[in-house]
């Protein structure tokens, strides 16, 4: 039979038999966050002091309750999720940024606001007021993004508020214009690299990019130690990275993926060249006094310089060497197998590679011509 213990009340009763006759026993069933029932029992001189204890536990169940009834404000979910949830899969610097952006843009129009009262028209006119404040439209997508994915957290998998409640930032914003990027065909890229305009470090770097594959902190962070030659291979197992703020330092590869980098005869060649004389730990793009990654700045002051002396198109970035790269291999080389083809480039899976990094390559078209005539022709 149930008593007043595991009601609501509690109990406090005088002690008749025993070594504690005479006392007070206070009795009292509060639940834990784990949803089991648990049963407090405390033994006190005088009833006024059970009393007082037992006031003490119903004031804080009601303050617990009440906590736990109140609905979080956006500005408490966001804080939550970026001290609890995010740091399980989002890099430091990338929660940071989040945070600097919900703090900077959204704070003052949401921060006070509980989830399930956010008015659509409201998330429509705040949008509107970031772009006619001089906001690009990169960065309304980037807030967009930031409050979209923790308001569907907030719904899916921590029910915070009910699965029926319409996401109201996913709201459609203007998209700014897409980069067309630059993807060379084998012959471009070859009469770029043997560009007699070239000095040797240069040539390196435009070649360790073009015909590696490396992503560009893979390639600021490059020391001749991981230049394999013997077994013609490229250890990438550092990068220089961001962080918040600007400040560059050395970490793991995307992904925290290492790997070993196909070198190829020519690659091969340049390298050897541009390393000539450097010790194992040197790095081979050093900073112009110590053996320490170049800025990043500085790095594409340089890479400006290459583009003019190869004759590469001016708006080629670092990261198109990349694609172009992972584009010749894909369409031109049908003989590398799918695994050697992740491993050498660090994807996970191929999904990435056929979306992000896949152009129109007219050598590639010419083999589907000829195999269309030779078929049906």
């Amino acid at each position: 039979m149930a008593t007043r213990a595991d009601s609501k009340d509690g109990s406090c009763r005088e002690v008749l038999t025993g070594k504690h006759r005479g006392k007070w026993r206070v009795q009292y069933a509060v639940e834990t966050p784990t949803g089991h029932r648990q049963r407090l029992s405390r033994i006190f001189s005088t009833k006024t002091e059970g009393k007082d204890f037992l006031r003490l536990l119903h004031r804080g169940t009601k303050i617990e309750t009440a906590r736990q009834n109140r609905e979080m404000t956006l500005e408490e979910w966001f804080g939550w999720l970026a001290e609890h949830d995010w740091p399980e899969s989002l890099a430091a610097v990338t929660i940071e940024q989040r945070k600097r952006r919900f703090r900077k843009y959204t704070k003052k129009h949401f921060g006070n606001t509980p989830l399930s009262k956010i008015d659509p028209m409201k998330v429509r006119a705040f949008y509107r007021e970031l772009r006619a404040n001089g906001a690009k439209e990169t960065l309304v997508i980037s807030v967009r993004a930031d409050l979209v994915r923790a308001f569907n957290q907030a719904i899916v998998p921590y029910g915070r508020i009910p699965m029926t409640t319409a996401n109201p930032f996913r709201l459609a914003v203007p998209q700014p214009r897409a980069r067309c990027a630059v993807a060379l065909a084998p012959d471009e890229a070859r009469v770029g690299i043997d560009s007699d305009k070239l000095d040797p470090s240069r040539r390196a770097l435009l070649a360790t990019l073009l015909l590696a594959g490396l992503r560009l902190g893979e390639m600021m962070a490059m020391r001749v130690s991981k230049l394999r030659f013997s077994d013609n291979l490229i250890d990438v197992d550092e990068a220089v990275k961001v962080a918040f703020g600007g400040r560059q330092f050395m970490g793991l590869p995307k992904g925290d993926k290492k790997r070993a980098v196909v070198m190829s005869e020519k690659l091969k060649s340049i390298l050897l060249a541009h390393v000539e004389g450097m010790g194992p730990e040197a790095f081979l793009w050093p900073k112009a006094t110590l053996n320490e990654p170049r800025m990043k700045k500085q790095v594409y002051e340089i890479w400006k310089s290459i583009l003019v002396d190869s004759g590469l198109p001016s708006e080629m970035s670092p990261h198109d060497c990349r694609l172009t790269h992972i584009n010749i291999i894909e369409k031109l080389m049908p003989e590398v197998s799918t695994s050697t083809f992740k491993e050498h480039i660090g994807h996970a899976a191929t999904g990435v590679t056929e979306v992000n990094y896949t152009r129109p390559l007219s050598p590639a078209q010419a083999i589907l011509r000829h195999s269309l005539d030779r078929v049906l022709g």
